[in-house]
């Protein structure tokens, strides 16, 4: 497992600069005290802290704690009709059969998909577009992860 780091914005960006910031994954965090942060790996991170600096925005990068846990956000595999984690035509979330699904990896508290088991299950589109919406950065296609 490689090591997650966070990148917490310390400066209020104006809207322009906020608007960029989310495009580049950047989110509010309470926990942070409604700043914005974004977890990354090493070699993004000086990237990232360049692209902070050029644009005056005052910052702090740390080691993410949470590497591993999945405790900080509400878990869609909490909540799975099919333990088993459902099939290609099987929605494990609502129980659809003959749905069309997608397989989907849960990330831990840092946004990673790189920890011991993490859950793998597959969510129809009305599951993904109700359910996983609220939560998006959490979850990974099941083919874009290792």
């Amino acid at each position: 497992m490689e090591e997650r780091l966070i990148i917490v914005v310390k400066s209020r960006p104006d809207p322009v600069i906020q608007e960029r910031l989310e495009d580049m994954g950047f989110f509010p965090d309470k926990t942070a005290g409604a700043r914005w942060c974004r977890f990354c790996s090493l070699e993004e991170a000086a990237g990232l802290a360049e692209w902070l600096k050029r644009h005056h925005l005052g910052h702090k990068i740390a080691k993410a704690t949470g590497r591993g846990e999945v405790k900080k956000y509400p878990r869609l595999s909490e909540s799975l009709v099919l333990s088993d984690g459902g099939g290609p035509t099987r929605c494990a979330l609502c129980g659809a059969q003959n749905a069309s699904c997608r397989k989907w990896v849960e990330g831990d508290d840092t946004d990673s998909t790189d920890y011991p088991a993490p859950a793998k299950f597959y969510l129809c589109g009305r599951c993904v577009q109700e359910r996983m919406q609220p939560h998006p950065r959490l979850y990974a296609p099941a083919e874009d992860t290792l």
